[in-house]
């Protein structure tokens, strides 16, 4: 089993909460092919993915840093 520790830490309790929520359900929905578990501690979001296909494992990394990436995208074009 192939797995990976994304750490991510935001700049306040409020940015990690928001963001922990608004890819909370593609979370949920990408548990096909891979596992992933995530957790949220103040103002950190901790995900471990895991995959037989180390490939599968890539594709599932990328597609949290994209989401993750658009979410605070969109958090700090609101909070302006």
């Amino acid at each position: 089993m192939n797995s990976s520790i994304l750490n991510l830490e935001f700049d306040s309790e409020e940015e990690a909460e928001i963001i922990y929520k608004s890819i909370f359900i593609e979370h949920i929905d990408s548990q096909i092919k891979s596992r992933a578990k995530m957790e949220k501690y103040k103002n950190k979001i901790k995900i471990y993915v895991e995959a037989e296909e180390l490939s599968i494992l890539k594709a599932s990394l990328y597609s949290y840093l994209r989401w993750i990436s658009v979410a605070q995208n969109i958090y700090k074009i609101v909070k302006r």
